[in-house]
């Protein structure tokens, strides 16, 4: 549907949408742009709109025969599939000129890859084709059960060669290499013939990673660790500074103990993969391998065609950065861009740049034709086209390019969650560094929330979680407490451009986008290891003062205090699955759920901590004379809730030793960290038993904890002389104490999950 009432439509196809997503804002006015993903536009479709002569479709097609095509007879082909053609690899020149604000994009190559299962599957069931990118896809699947959990594969691919001490078994554990390849060969070679290209999936059949069940995965009591839950720190990695004591004296009085300066033994143990993740890390090595081999032969050979110096690469393949890393630096390209956008998401940029500029490099009875009009028609409407055509893009798009959080909408969402925040105003930008780095060097986990959001995958720090890469232990610290995710992917850092190299063999590149790994020096990994990957590698963002003023001199903050011109810097989402956060209700609803994992959030003006349940307040003050210093506070519910309860019997009929389990869970959409998408149970909450949402009914704004008390315990007048139960006093006074116990939990925990505020 065209939203735009009177406005001219016009589509293109897949690859060339590509094209022009690069080509448009790329630094140079010439070059080569190479597209790759994981499918593209179906030929039929492209060959329709051809013979229809449609004015409003534009594809590679309208130069065929100018262009080297793989199956060279993909039109009859075509024909005769059971299903179609889909592009697979292309490869494009262009020109622009500011003078005449216009560019010019021409195919010189296309690889079509033939539908091999009915389109009609989980999208199209492109796993089943030969493009580079559907290959690395089906290896995705394999490995993680996802297949567009690419980049997974990309951060287990480097754990080749690495060997653990298996203490238990005073032995070695380390991935065996897989020595047949999955891909091979020319991708500009056609299949049928020597050298052609080839692919072999055997290696990916049976029985996926995913969903083994290996003897090494269960403990002794049957409960199932996750499959690729590893990584190489040990108990050295894990040093946190003393806890500060609380008024009493009996150490922290942080009610959470999964901040990065209380990590406890459990997250200290060494973390051994097993035997499944060992076969995942062969699989992804050898996939990540032989897309390498296979891209960096596809574009020497081009480069050398061509003549062109400059390289634009987009399409999914152009997200895995380690392969962009050695197109970079190892193929003598004078400049290359990747925008932060390369995969489907930069479409809308390309489909903008075409409808902005359109392609001067079309034949002219492409450009021209419109039917059902006249010649003086088709020129009027070309002169106006041309009168109104904006200058060309002079450099590439800022890549934050999302709504803009008003200040109004901060504060609201600030407001709502006030019950559970620390609310700091600091309307100076140069203390807020200086708070944040502060808050770096000491440990901590910062999430940062500024200005426009981040258009593609990477959080470019506007919606970035940060930490101090110097500290080897909260890669760990933040997979597991902060992401929930394994604790072999590795993190990236944001880095002052002008120090990088210092730090980063770059080969004379930079990397403002996040879109280049590059080795980190010998004499650095030390210095840096929680952003230096088991390779030492490191998928690294250049931040210079001119693109970034505020981020830059951030990091400039962390330097003057550390020494180290760079921060670790991770998209900021909490909740499994969450997409990068948006709105400022997101971020904070985000910040909430890490429970404490991440200490300060910086958004606007605002420098935001975690509030701790202040039981005490619950139960107000009262000097030696009876003197009221502070009432007991009332708690109140954050909203209406809706409570269920089941009841699940185990075991048979005559079983002498029935199972009875009993869950109790809540759903309260109003609560600022509820989350109801689907896949998440639409927000329904496990409590602890029928007691947490007795207490959680109770929390009216009327009732304090006294009232609560009363409820469950007898009144005196009506029994014997022991009072209360019935039992002897000292029975009494410890169920007093237990019962005590138990709701102040719950209402503890109700607080910090946000249900209850007092």
């Amino acid at each position: 549907e065209n939203l735009l009432e009177g406005a001219e439509r016009s589509e293109m196809s897949h690859h060339l949408a590509h094209a022009y997503s690069a080509a448009a804002q790329c630094p140079f006015d010439t070059g080569m742009v190479v597209i790759m993903d994981g499918m593209g536009e179906t030929y039929r479709t492209m060959r329709a709109a051809l013979l229809e002569n449609d004015p409003a479709y534009a594809s590679d097609l309208l130069f065929e025969g100018d262009y080297e095509c793989i199956p060279s007879d993909v039109a009859a082909k075509a024909s005769e599939s059971a299903w179609d053609y889909r592009e697979g690899e292309s490869v494009y020149t262009f020109s622009k000129s500011s003078s005449d604000r216009t560019i010019s994009v021409r195919p010189i190559f296309k690889r079509f890859v033939e539908e091999r299962s009915p389109p009609a599957l989980y999208n199209h069931g492109f796993e089943n084709m030969a493009s580079a990118g559907a290959l690395y896809s089906r290896a995705s699947s394999h490995v993680f059960g996802d297949w567009n959990a690419c980049g997974k594969v990309m951060g287990l691919a480097p754990w080749m060669g690495h060997v653990w001490d298996d203490d238990e078994d005073e032995g070695k554990m380390e991935a065996a290499q897989l020595e047949e390849p999955v891909m091979w060969g020319h991708l500009y070679v056609d299949e049928g013939e020597e050298g052609g290209f080839g692919s072999d999936v055997s290696a990916m059949k049976g029985l996926p990673h995913i969903a083994r069940a290996d003897p090494d995965l269960f403990d002794g009591e049957g409960n199932m660790r996750r499959r690729y839950d590893f990584d190489d720190c040990d108990g050295d990695d894990f040093v946190p500074p003393p806890q500060e004591e609380s008024e009493d004296g009996s150490g922290s009085d942080q009610s959470s103990t999964t901040t990065p300066r209380v990590i406890d033994a459990a997250i200290k143990n060494v973390r051994l993969p097993p035997k499944v993740a060992l076969d995942a890390i062969s699989l992804s090595h050898r996939i990540q391998s032989d897309l390498e081999n296979v891209v960096l032969d596809f574009v020497r050979h081009f480069k050398s065609e061509t003549g062109e110096k400059n390289l634009c690469i987009a399409g999914g393949v152009a997200l895995n950065s380690v392969l962009n890393g050695k197109l970079s630096r190892d193929l003598g390209f004078e400049k290359v861009f990747i925008p932060p956008y390369p995969g489907d998401d930069g479409i809308a940029v390309g489909c903008c740049a075409y409808g902005l500029w359109g392609n001067a490099a079309l034949p002219a009875k492409a450009k021209e034709a419109d039917v059902g009009e006249g010649e003086g028609e088709r020129e009027e409407k070309k002169e106006k086209r041309e009168r109104v055509r904006p200058p060309l893009w002079s450099e590439p798009l800022p890549p934050y390019l999302g709504p803009y959080p008003t200040d109004a909408s901060i504060e609201s969402a600030l407001q709502d969650a006030a019950p559970w925040l620390l609310i700091e105003h600091v309307p100076s930008q140069s203390k807020r560094h200086s708070l944040i780095a502060q808050e770096l060097a000491d440990s901590g986990v910062v999430a940062l929330y500024r200005g426009r959001s981040e258009m593609g995958p990477r959080a470019l720090g506007h919606r970035s979680i940060l930490a101090d890469p110097r500290k080897k232990g909260l890669v760990r610290f933040i997979n597991e407490r902060v992401k929930s995710r394994e604790s072999f992917r590795p993190f990236a850092p944001s880095a002052l451009a002008e120090y990088a190299p210092d730090w980063f063999d770059l080969g004379g590149m930079d990397s403002p986008y996040m879109s280049l790994t590059a080795r980190v020096k010998d004499g650095k990994r030390g210095k840096i290891p929680a952003v230096t990957h088991v390779d030492g590698s490191s998928r690294l963002q250049t931040v210079t003062e001119e693109s970034e003023p505020s981020y830059h001199a951030l990091i400039q903050a962390f330097y003057d205090l550390t020494g180290v011109p760079l921060v670790l810097n991770t998209s900021f989402n909490t909740l499994p699955g969450e997409p990068i956060v948006e709105c400022p209700r997101d971020a904070v609803r985000s910040f909430l759920y890490s429970m404490g994992s991440i200490e300060m959030l910086a958004m606007g003006e605002y420098v935001v901590r975690r509030r701790d349940a202040d039981v005490r307040s619950l139960l107000g003050k009262v000097k030696k004379d009876g003197t009221v210093v502070s009432p007991p506070l009332r708690p109140v519910r954050a909203g209406p809730f809706v409570m269920e309860s089941t009841t699940a019997v185990g075991g048979g009929p005559n079983s002498e030793d029935q199972e009875v389990r009993t869950t109790t869970r809540v759903r309260m959409p109003s609560r600022i960290m509820h989350d109801s998408r689907p896949d998440k149970d639409r927000g329904w909450f496990d409590l602890l038993d029928d007691l947490e949402v007795q207490v959680l009914a109770m929390c009216d704004g009327e009732n304090d904890v006294q009232d609560m008390l009363a409820e469950y315990l007898d009144d005196p007048d009506d029994d014997d002389e022991t009072g209360g139960t019935g039992e002897t006093e000292t029975q009494d006074e410890q169920y007093q104490a237990n019962l005590f116990s138990n709701i102040m939990r719950r209402l503890t925990r109700l607080y910090e999950y946000g249900f209850v505020s007092w």
